[in-house]
């Protein structure tokens, strides 16, 4: 079964504030073919990923939806 993980970071600051313009979305299809924890699994490490090439993005929420994103 696919699912979409839906990332939403936004800009790092020294308050831990941030305005609501200052996020980003990123969705990631993952493939959670064995179970719906190993999506979850899978969706944590390719975040991670995804914000280490995005200097200066801290994680606010990270869910799984079950399908594919229109």
């Amino acid at each position: 079964m696919l699912y979409t993980a839906v990332l939403v970071a936004c800009l790092a600051s020294a308050s831990g504030v941030s305005a609501p313009g200052d996020c980003r979305t990123h969705e990631m299809l993952i493939n959670g073919s064995v179970n719906p924890m190993s999506a979850f699994i899978e969706a944590q490490t390719r975040a991670a990923e995804w914000l280490a090439q995005h200097p200066g993005l801290a994680k606010q929420s990270l869910v799984i939806h079950a399908g594919r994103s229109a």
